[in-house]
């Protein structure tokens, strides 16, 4: 039997003990990669909450509507103070101890910053960022097993961006038939202005159909998404270039309540020619406005029902509203009907800004056939508010690029005959309008 020499024995126990070195360096870099790992994920949390909480902050402070003042703060990348009133002073101290709570403060080998409205807005497809918070967090981990190799630390951080956003679920613009050609459709002076976005449903080759110098412009915030395709003659345009929808999408206001109202009839087959004033009520056969004027029709605010015979204007009188809500409506008696608003005259209708109806402006009962409607007018048209149609064939101008003008339209199809500004100044809140809030990097 042979046995081994001293040598060899002490070749054996040199190369056993390089291979319990390697074995216990592998297994002390996977527990520093391990560990690594579980404080980037503690990191990204306290990024993700300390984001969240500064626009939760921001949102409520000012109603949905963040503008830089006492409680909304805009300001470039700040390191968070080490002792925190509570309740914080502001929105971004909010954040930062959200990101205490979650085990991260600006002291040691910890960094945590905020920052908010100072960078270039972060992209949110389909939708216009109102106002956004960076937050960086940062640890520098000691090595331990992994220090033999001369990786003394290691860096670990997350990043995360919140955001109040706005155009309802990705757009103002919500054309919903799932088949139809020429869904969109517009004519040779089509020119859609819609910087919060335009959503197209249908999957026909030619959803989006557009003749001559016709135009879609969603930029700078918004999207163009197409479920199906879109055609073009002449010179049209679609700016940004559309994106393929990745899958239909329903109804963004399919949670919004239609208004309550009363089946009595205040008025019957009401009608005026020429100037007056109208007020609030259940009108049976609907409203009929024609004539001319020196002064518009005067709407006052409230709940105006159309049950049956919709909501009609012709003539050059025009019309004014402030604080109103249209409901079209129908019943074994009067059968529904849509909206006719195409006059000469100026028409200028805004919807209310608060209360049970906020926002609401034109609005089908959901209950009703399909229908159609039409609303065009003079350079002069200021539609303001959500022109709610389910169902209904829509063809549309609003002529009016008034700042202060914010409209929202969701039908079956849609036709433009010349331009239409779909503005983004929105109020603070209700359906399709208020700010959202969205973790979005």
């Amino acid at each position: 039997m042979r046995t081994h020499s001293r040598s060899e024995r002490g070749q054996a126990l040199v190369m056993l003990t390089l291979s319990a070195i390697l074995i216990f360096a592998v297994m002390g870099l996977a527990v520093d990669v391990g560990w690594a790992h579980f404080r980037k994920q503690a990191a990204q949390a306290a990024a993700d909450s300390a984001a969240l909480a500064a626009a939760q902050a921001a949102y409520v402070s000012s109603s949905g509507s963040p503008v830089c003042g006492t409680k909304v703060v805009c300001q470039a990348a700040t390191p968070c103070p080490t002792s925190i009133s509570s309740p914080p002073s502001n929105n971004l101290l909010a954040g930062c101890l959200y990101a205490k709570t979650n085990g991260f403060v600006a002291s040691g080998n910890q960094n945590v910053t905020m920052a908010a409205n100072t960078t270039n807005p972060p992209s949110a497809p389909g939708a216009a960022v109102k106002y956004w918070i960076n937050v960086s967090v940062t640890e520098t981990e000691t090595q331990l097993f992994s220090a033999i190799l001369g990786n003394k630390y290691l860096n670990v951080g997350a990043n995360a961006t919140a955001a109040v956003i706005t155009g309802g679920s990705g757009g103002c613009v919500y054309v919903l038939d799932p088949s139809a050609e020429k869904s969109l459709w517009e004519t040779a002076s089509g020119d859609l202005e819609s910087p919060c976005g335009v959503w197209v449903d249908s999957s026909s080759a030619k959803a989006v159909y557009q003749t001559a110098s016709s135009k879609i412009n969603a930029s700078p915030g918004g999207q163009v998404q197409i479920v199906g395709g879109y055609y073009q003659t002449g010179s049209a345009t679609i700016t940004p270039t559309p994106v393929t929808a990745a899958a239909t999408f329903s109804d963004p206001l399919a949670s919004m309540p239609t208004p309550t109202y009363s089946s009595t009839c205040d008025h019957t087959n009401f009608s005026l020619s020429g100037s007056g004033t109208l007020s609030q009520g259940t009108y049976c056969g609907g409203i009929s406005i024609t004539g001319s004027g020196s002064t518009p029709v005067t709407f006052n605010p409230g709940l105006y029902v159309m049950l049956g015979g919709g909501f009609n204007m012709a003539g050059s009188v025009g019309a004014t509203g402030t604080g109103v809500t249209v409901l079209l409506t129908g019943n074994s008696t009067y059968s529904y009907q849509g909206i006719s608003i195409n006059g000469s005259g100026s028409y200028s209708f805004s919807a209310p800004t608060s209360g049970a109806d906020q926002n609401m402006l034109f609005i089908k009962d959901r209950t009703q056939a399909a229908g159609t409607d039409t609303i065009t007018g003079t350079s002069g048209m200021n539609i303001t508010g959500i022109v709610y149609l389910p169902g209904d064939a829509l063809t549309y101008t609003g002529g009016s690029n008034a700042s202060s003008q914010y409209t929202m339209i969701v039908c079956d199809t849609l036709k433009l005959t010349g331009l239409t500004y779909i503005n983004t100044n929105f109020p603070s809140s209700g359906y399709g309008f208020g700010g959202k809030l969205a973790l979005i990097e």
